[in-house]
């Protein structure tokens, strides 16, 4: 497939709607299959909204909206320590995030469904990549080492240019220093390649971002796919907090005057560009891809 190929009938990378092959607009029209439905409806005809998936997933969802709807009710007032969901049907309890996101996730594939599934973007090597429907093959390692080495983490907000893949490498490192397996160890230095296709979107904003979540987690499973890659949720657990004491760290350098305590690191973090001085970006980026790509081959990756 050529990096144009899938792009005329679906949207180019800034999300543009483009022609489909009817010549229609790629984006949902005013006159859309909802509210077209709608309409033959109020006019007294009996036809049902799409194929059936559509409406068995509108009948899911009106069930779990009913459900979260009486989670939250009953949770009003209570203290946050005894507001843990089980995940199951209980309504004494707040729901979890993943309840939520099961239900932005289900209403997303809808709107999938009646626009003509989800859009594509272009990847750098060459062809197109689904992100809220991604298959393995269309995912590579030179994509996610340009991809990240070019996004500056803290949405650019820090003192200077530091990227996303140079953060990777320095959570791998640090799963390393911990006494990490391998996989923990590739597992650290893949953790955001999602975000080679998402782009980052900084942790405040995703506690309440609906739908992140669920694409982040669908892309974090293809990306173990393409890699023949098992970890544990032991190994989950090691990466996770080595990401959270290596964050914390690089906030404490980024901005010191709000962060001020860095998180405790046992690896050697000299090198990895988290203090460096000022250089040219494209320089940046190339050594960060360079970096991110050694990395990858110590791991046995490439």
């Amino acid at each position: 497939m050529t990096s144009d190929e899938g792009v005329g009938d679906r949207s180019d990378n800034n999300g543009e709607p483009v022609a489909n092959r009817d010549g229609r607009d790629g984006s949902v029209s005013h006159e859309s299959a909802v509210s077209s439905e709608t309409q033959r409806a109020n006019e007294g005809q009996q036809q049902q909204v799409g194929p059936q998936t559509v409406r068995d997933a509108f009948d899911t969802l009106e069930s779990d909206l009913s459900r979260l709807e009486a989670v939250v009710r009953q949770s009003e007032g209570a203290p946050r320590d005894e507001l843990e969901s089980d995940g199951g049907q209980e309504t004494g309890v707040r729901p979890t995030r993943l309840e939520f996101e099961t239900v932005v996730g289900r209403l997303q594939d809808v709107l999938a469904e009646l626009d003509g599934g989800h859009r594509v973007i272009n990847r750098r090597s060459g062809g197109t990549i689904t992100p809220l429907d991604p298959d393995p093959e269309s995912i590579n390692l030179a994509d996610i080492a340009h991809a990240l080495s070019n996004l500056s983490r803290f949405t650019g907000q820090g003192k200077r240019f530091y990227s996303v893949a140079r953060h990777a490498v320095h959570v791998s490192r640090e799963v390393e220093a911990r006494g990490g397996s391998l996989s923990a160890q590739r597992w650290g230095l893949l953790h955001d390649a999602s975000e080679a296709y998402l782009s980052d979107v900084p942790a405040p904003v995703k506690q309440t971002l609906p739908g992140y979540t669920r694409a982040e987690t669908r892309l974090h499973t293809a990306v173990k796919n393409a890699f023949d890659l098992e970890v544990t949720a032991a190994e989950e657990r090691l990466v996770d907090a080595a990401d959270t004491d290596v964050g914390r760290y690089e906030l404490s350098i980024h901005f010191p005057g709000f962060h001020d305590e860095a998180g405790e690191l046992e690896s050697d973090h000299d090198g990895l560009g988290v203090d460096a001085p000022e250089a040219d970006l494209a320089a940046a980026t190339d050594a960060a891809k360079d970096c991110y790509l050694q990395r990858a081959r110590e791991l046995g990756l490439e």
